[in-house]
């Protein structure tokens, strides 16, 4: 693979001067060598007519691209890259194979080196690498925010305006009146709905909130904006059959219209909504609580509630050594703040119910139903379909290793965002040098004004999603404006003692049938309610009175404010160190965990603006509106979870629990004894343990960690220890324990069609969650809690599994029923009871015995053979299947645990 040689400037300033657009790395001071990175499928995202028409003629290919042949160049020439890492021998890797698997990720570009060069306007030149991404540099910063929505436009245009509409609530009215497209667009108004006017006005309210910083930030938006339009008025110049026009306008029958500040807004509150969020199901926990209590009375309803909710488990891996208490303590309804709605109460529609159009359904209940029945997300297109659930459900990992435990004594990381896979990939790059900016990643399409994960010129950052705690459900009694008796259908509520009107609103779209977004001619009227706690989702009873349940965030109606913390990211003059890192991802208000490395440090931050919760309220269950229930005030930075250089040598996140006194947010239930982190950590103990860590020991750690069956691997040992020596069960036990013992990987490392260990995948799969005919679903899981609890295992408001089987690659992430087996059959005596076989040791050996021989008659009935070991299992049920949202997608490959984007980061060098 191509090298870029670099000159190094150790210990130079980054200049704040003006650039010119010619100029070259030798030029620039400051720029340090030593970051890969990978982004599949590829950086091309647009398809024109033309390419269309030879894509689709013939399909020799099943519209699977192949660069150059039937999609554009570069649309997926990584992916080639990124598939080859998981069946490559991790033993043999070297500094130079790296190469076969990872780009280099330089800051700048020479005209020599550039595949194009573009100079789109004065100020402003964009060369672009073999793979495709543009290398911005620019005389200002405004030069350089044209520059990115110009680039980026080009390279995700129809992408970008997807995700407006969808972060506008008019995925129906753009794309066509599909089912899906009208939930998508109940879900974002139930999430984040503004008018046009409020959300451009969020723009300037930031700049006000940060002074002179918040200015240039506006100008530079607004040059964003600009760059953006410039691009969409050359590529498609008032003409969808244009022969640089993306191809989906023709077949849409739209134009593409101008951006404005709104839309900037809009697609930060997809951001913020879906992905930066913590929170919000308080209602299900009430509704699981009552119905516990009203089976076990209160008190016992309680203990099991607690020791369910895995809320603060002593036992769950942190990322930081460093205690930081937030939240948890046990279950309380009896506090005074407490509202408790009722489980059989009257209910009314809250926001996204049909307001006079006909034939809207009703809205989903989305977080107020927990895990169990997540929110629709779905959004289909002229020639795919595109699910936002897949990208926002708390993926991303990183492992870093300090400097004293390295080779060369240079921290060491890989780390990346998993944000699920997609043709084009949600994702954009760009490597930005331009005055108060020096930077290269990746950001969400259509959010490029900034880079949200990359690398600096001498440091590199990414993040894990934290889930913290950001979102409450709030209970507001409900009156009648009029002077009437209050009724579930009131649109009152009651503030201060006074009827206070909701703010009642009718969002419409008109929306026509399309190719993809088919449905009706129809007139969508959506009816919308807030209060000033946020936006009713349901009104229902509480005690028998009215009431409506609203979602607060922290973060509604200030969704651009993490902006500001981005853009220190790839400011030098800003980032210097580990401890100024720190300070700018404490400007981000979204619920992240932030990892940064240089050629020192390694660090990291916990972001989010997270309330601070009043005495009397209990951070499980909904609260009451009232003065005296409010949040008051926001924790204090100092307070967040954080470290640098840790004693164990190394910081590891996947998604797991930040540190210790750091309690789940109510929608979180997995942060127990059995995490998918364990597979880094344990990994990274063994490898800063021996010392002498290199580059390629961490990918090769991070990738084997990447084809691990977590849950099998850390629940097998306490499910066969507890089902014992049993002769019928003996061929079946040892087989697992066989597949354990060497790891529990789902690995065909010879790519020879099957797993390695595919009889042992076949029947614990099985044995963990099969489903009959009638949709009943059989569990190990259910099984060793249904002694206790009975037929409530199936109404607990959490997922069951997290399978590859969903084609995300991501998989394994905050299950708390994979923990369940573990403090239960072999815990520590946390738990206030045992519950399997009803607290029964050999009821409890009998039930799970009885569940793995019904699994092994049910398995091998249905394979028709007459042993385990000669079950067998399609690998192609887990391999990673890219949404394709334009004409032409990608192949499958097979399923491996990792970033979408990914890093690796070795600094030798710095300021």
């Amino acid at each position: 693979m191509r090298r870029i040689a670099i000159v190094l400037a150790a210990g130079a300033v980054v200049a704040a001067g003006a650039l010119p657009a010619t100029a070259t790395p030798a030029e620039q001071p400051g720029e340090y060598p030593g970051v890969r990175n990978v982004l599949p499928p590829g950086q091309s995202g647009g398809m024109t007519l033309p390419g269309a028409a030879g894509a689709v003629l013939g399909d020799p290919l099943g519209r699977q691209a192949v660069d150059g042949r039937n999609a554009p160049e570069n649309f997926a020439d990584q992916l080639e890259m990124y598939d080859a890492l998981n069946h490559a021998d991790l033993g043999a890797l070297t500094e130079e194979s790296l190469g076969d698997y990872y780009k280099d990720a330089p800051l700048t570009l020479t005209d020599d080196e550039a595949v194009s060069i573009d100079r789109p306007k004065d100020g402003v030149v964009i060369r672009r690498d073999e793979f495709g991404v543009p290398y911005i540099e620019a005389e200002t910063r405004e030069d350089a925010a044209w520059a990115s929505g110009y680039a980026g436009t080009t390279d995700r245009m129809f992408l970008m305006d997807v995700l407006r509409h969808v972060g506008a609530a008019r995925a129906a009215e753009f794309l066509g009146p599909s089912a899906e497209n009208i939930a998508m667009d109940q879900e974002q108004l139930r999430t984040a709905y503004y008018t046009e006017e409020e959300a451009a006005a969020q723009v300037e309210e930031v700049a006000a909130r940060y002074g002179e910083e918040g200015e240039r930030l506006l100008a530079a938006a607004d040059a964003f904006i600009a760059g953006i339009n410039a691009a969409q008025q050359e590529l498609c110049p008032g003409l969808v059959l244009g022969p640089a026009c993306p191809v989906e306008y023709a077949a849409l029958q739209r134009l593409p219209q101008p951006w404005d500040r709104a839309d900037v807004v809009y697609i930060a509150s997809l951001v913020g909504g879906i992905f930066g969020k913590g929170g919000g199901a308080e209602y299900a926990n009430a509704r699981w609580l009552k119905q516990l209590e009203q089976q076990f009375g209160p008190e016992e309803g309680r203990r099991i509630f607690d020791d369910l909710r895995s809320a603060d488990d002593a036992h769950a891996p942190t990322t930081s050594s460093e205690p930081a208490p937030y939240g948890g303590g046990p279950v309380d309804p009896a506090k005074p703040g407490v509202a408790l709605p009722d489980l059989d109460g009257p209910t009314a529609p809250g926001t996204g119910d049909d307001a006079g159009g006909g034939g809207i359904p009703a809205p989903s209940l989305g977080s107020l139903s927990g895990r169990l029945a997540p929110a629709p997300m779905r959004i289909t297109g002229p020639f795919g379909t595109l699910d936002l659930a897949e990208v926002g459900d708390g993926m991303s990992n990183a492992a870093l290793v300090s400097a004293e435990h390295t080779a060369d004594g240079h921290p060491v990381a890989v780390f990346g965002p998993q944000t699920a896979y997609y043709a084009p990939q949600l994702l954009t790059e760009q490597a930005v040098v331009a005055p108060g900016i020096r930077a290269r990643g990746v950001s969400f399409a259509g959010t490029n004004l900034v880079v949200q994960l990359g690398r600096g010129v001498d440091y590199a950052w990414s993040a894990t999603s934290a889930n913290s705690d950001n979102v409450d459900t709030v209970v507001v009694p409900l009156c009648d404006p009029a002077g009437g008796t209050a009724t579930v259908e009131s649109e009152g509520y009651l503030d201060d003692g006074r009827c206070v009107p909701m703010d009642s609103r009718v969002h419409e779209e008109k929306a026509l049938p399309t190719l993809g977004g088919v449905g009706a001619p129809q007139v969508l009227r959506f009816h919308v309610l807030r209060t000033e706690h946020g936006i009713v989702q349901l009104r229902t009873t509480a005690g028998g009175k009215p009431v409506a349940v609203v979602t607060q965030r922290s973060t509604y109606r200030q969704e651009l404010d993490s902006v500001i913390g981005f853009e220190r990211f790839g400011n030098p003059e800003y980032v210097r160190d580990a401890g100024s890192f720190q300070e700018a991802a404490a400007a981000i208000d979204y619920t992240f965990n932030w990892f940064y490395a240089d050629d020192r440090d390694i660090a990291y931050y916990s972001s989010g603006r997270l309330p601070v919760r009043a005495e009397g309220t209990d951070p499980h269950l909904p609260r009451w509106a009232g003065a005296e229930w409010e949040w008051q005030g926001w924790l204090a930075p100092e307070d967040h979870p954080q470290q640098v250089n840790p004693p164990s040598g190394y910081l590891v996140s996947w998604n797991n629990k930040p540190a210790p006194g750091w309690a789940a947010a109510d929608d979180g239930w997995g942060w127990g004894p059995v995490h998918r982190s364990l597979a880094l950590s344990d990994r990274m103990a063994a490898l800063t343990g021996a010392g002498g860590v290199t580059t390629p020991d961490l990918v090769a750690a991070v990738q084997d960690a990447a084809t691990v069956d977590s849950r099998a691997f850390y629940t097998l040992p306490a499910l066969l220890d507890t089902v014992g020596e049993d002769p019928q069960l003996a061929e079946a036990t040892a087989l697992l324990r066989d597949w354990q013992e060497r790891g529990a990987h789902r690995l065909d490392g010879d790519r020879d069609g099957a797993y390695e260990d595919q009889a042992a995948v076949a029947l614990f799969d099985a044995w963990w969650e099969s489903s009959g005919e009638d949709g009943a679903v059989t569990s190990v899981a259910h099984e060793l809690l249904r002694g206790t609890l009975g037929d409530l295992v199936t109404a607990l408001p959490q997922r069951l599994d997290d399978h590859p089987r969903q084609g995300l690659g991501s998989a394994w992430n905050n299950v708390s029923w994979y923990g369940y087996v573990v403090e239960d059959l072999g815990g520590d005596g946390d738990w206030s009871r045992s519950y399997c076989g009803g607290g029964d040791t050999v009821a409890c050996q009998e039930d799970l015995r009885a569940s793995l021989r019904a699994t092994v008659d049910r398995v091998l009935a249905e394979q028709g053979v007459s042993s385990v070991g000669e079950l067998t299992y399609d690998k192609h049920l887990d391999d990673i299947r890219a949404k394709a949202t334009g004409v032409v997608g990608v192949r499958d490959i097979d399923w491996q645990n990792r970033p979408t984007f990914q890093q690796v980061v070795n600094f030798t060098g710095g300021r």
